[in-house]
């Protein structure tokens, strides 16, 4: 993300340097919400049930998933630990 932000020009404008870098945040939090989706069904286990075991509202899990939520870190562990499975392999 940076090496993107960090290749405008010193004349570019605040709003598009924050829509640029906001556009490579995005596309790695979606990208983020996809490895989860496919890790937790390949445990068989459902938005729901991961909410209950990460112990958030049901509802977080689909907006991470679905790109619109950025977990905090301690959510990433809590969700990684809950899959069993190392934080490293989500990113």
């Amino acid at each position: 993300m940076l090496a993107l932000c960090d290749k405008l020009s010193v004349d570019t404008t605040l709003t598009l340097l924050q829509t640029v870098c906001m556009t490579g945040e995005q596309e790695f939090i979606g990208d983020f919400g996809k490895r989860l989706s496919v890790a937790r069904k390949q445990k068989g286990i459902t938005q729901e049930r991961l909410a209950e075991l990460v112990e958030v509202h049901r509802t977080y899990i689909g907006f991470i998933e679905q790109g619109k939520r950025n977990p905090s870190i301690g959510n990433v562990y809590k969700i990684a630990k809950a899959l069993k499975m190392p934080v490293k392999n989500l990113f």
